[in-house]
């Protein structure tokens, strides 16, 4: 009975928090590749500036008059076209069918820039890396040749990164040179049409994203190396769940900054300016020294579009399943030196034995020294590990072979790590009460169980 209250409790309280965190599948997704920032736009009023949901970025300012122009809390993104619109001609129009962006729910707002104003986000430098990847949603406008969708507004082309909609379509550069002695010292990609494209247009650019007709975008770009060259090299571009990357050619015009401070929105300090986007922006996520996989990118587009569930926190490899695996995935981040947000649970900016403990206690709600990760830490777990044969061999060990700290090996220091949690013969784990995000999850089971059960009835 005591049990059976609890539970209710712990529904209760899920619900409570599913009312009031207004987290949409697609911002589960989001967190679940645990973004560096994440700027939802939510806000309906700018009284307050723009937070980043997940508490680690600065608060971002309204750059502009918003009661006359540029807009906060206007309805968020409606529907986008499969595969992305094409610049269209008469013998080609394959432009794709309208999909509804479900997964944004229906209380989602977004901001405008309108041509009018912008959003002012910090520090530049906050948000610069080699390594990055941004994603958002963007709905087009006539373009003025340099409308930010985003900005870091940094110099340095080791760590510069905007995505950009010029007079061609979508650009994103990691050098802001204004004059580029060649196209590879440049770091500008243009999105160019497909092959098909370019042989019934007679034009070159994709300029699909220039028009507010075409509905919004779903965009994630990114780029990653040592060098210039090799940023420049490995531009990445997703749009609308298409890996565009091929289409993205080298050109030679840099696009400059302004202020070093990052932006969502537009360019320049004046508001005015007319190379504020003349669009609009919605759900800016940044990820430093991180790219997201293929994997990833079309998880966020499925997301978005309904066609996915969003995976949970704590289960890296999006399998649906918070496994060895995962925890096996985290031990290797934590022994490579480089470091992945997707793995920091805590947000300390560090991957180590911490994020795994977090991992134990919160994803897989178990103890250290739960190798087969029944929920208990026993001696059936002892057989496991000892019938791999890994102990003091120096070989490599997983989770399930005894390696409890991470450091790739099963010896005396992984009893240590168990042994510390308290967590031998104690039984299942008390429950802990689900973080909002995982409430949310909860909540959705539930309403779909709810729903089988009616249909069952």
């Amino acid at each position: 009975m005591v049990i059976g209250r609890f539970r209710v409790l712990v529904c209760l309280l899920c619900f409570s928090t599913l009312a009031s965190a207004a987290d949409s599948p697609y911002s589960l997704a989001v967190k679940s590749l645990q973004p560096t920032y994440y700027y939802q736009l939510n806000e309906t009023d700018t009284d307050s500036g723009v937070v980043d949901s997940m508490g680690r970025g600065p608060v971002g300012e309204y750059n502009g008059d918003y009661g006359n122009g540029p807009e906060v809390g206007i309805p968020g993104p409606d529907f986008l076209l499969e595969g992305g619109a094409w610049t269209v001609s008469d013998e080609w129009d394959d432009i794709g069918e309208e999909i509804a962006l479900v997964g944004l729910g229906e209380d989602n707002v977004a901001h405008a820039s309108n041509n009018e104003g912008h959003i002012t986000l910090g520090d530049g430098d906050l948000f610069a890396a080699k390594d990055i990847t941004v994603s958002l949603f963007a709905l087009g406008g006539q373009a003025n040749g340099g409308d930010r969708l985003f900005t870091n507004n940094v110099t340095d082309p080791l760590t510069s990164f905007q995505i950009v909609v010029g007079n061609d379509g979508i650009v994103v550069s990691t050098n802001p040179t204004v004059e580029c002695p060649d196209e590879d010292s440049c770091g500008h990609r243009s999105l160019f049409l497909p092959g098909e494209g370019i042989e019934f247009t007679n034009q070159g650019a994709d300029r699909g994203l220039n028009s507010a007709d075409n509905g919004w975008w779903h965009i994630v770009a990114a780029t990653s190396g040592t060098t210039a060259q090799e940023r420049s090299e490995n531009i990445r571009l997703w749009l609308n769940g298409v890996d565009r990357t091929e289409d993205m050619l080298p050109g030679t015009t840099g696009w400059g900054t302004d202020t070093g401070l990052a932006k969502i929105g537009g360019r320049r300090a004046d508001p005015f300016d007319s190379t504020t986007h003349s669009g609009a922006q919605d759900e800016v996520a940044v990820w430093l020294d991180r790219v997201l996989s293929d994997e990833d990118a079309l998880m966020l587009y499925n997301v978005a579009i309904g066609a996915a569930a969003p995976t949970s926190p704590g289960d890296y490899n999006a399998d649906g399943l918070i496994n060895a695996a995962d925890i096996d995935l985290q031990a290797e981040a934590m022994r490579s030196g480089t470091f992945d947000s997707r793995f920091d649970e805590n947000g300390d900016g560090a991957v180590n034995i911490a994020d795994r403990l977090f991992w134990i206690e919160n994803h897989a709600n178990t103890w250290p020294g739960d190798s087969n990760l029944d929920g208990q830490f026993n001696s059936t777990d002892f057989v496991v590990v000892f019938s791999a044969a890994k102990y003091e061999t120096g070989s490599a060990a997983s989770w399930a072979e005894g390696d409890w700290n991470g450091d790739g090996e099963f010896n005396s220091t992984d009893f240590v790590t168990a042994f510390s949690g308290n967590g031998y013969e104690a039984g299942p784990r008390p429950a802990a009460v689900p973080e909002p995000a995982s409430c949310t999850l909860i909540g959705l089971g539930l309403f779909a169980a709810l729903g089988v059960i009616r249909r069952r009835i």
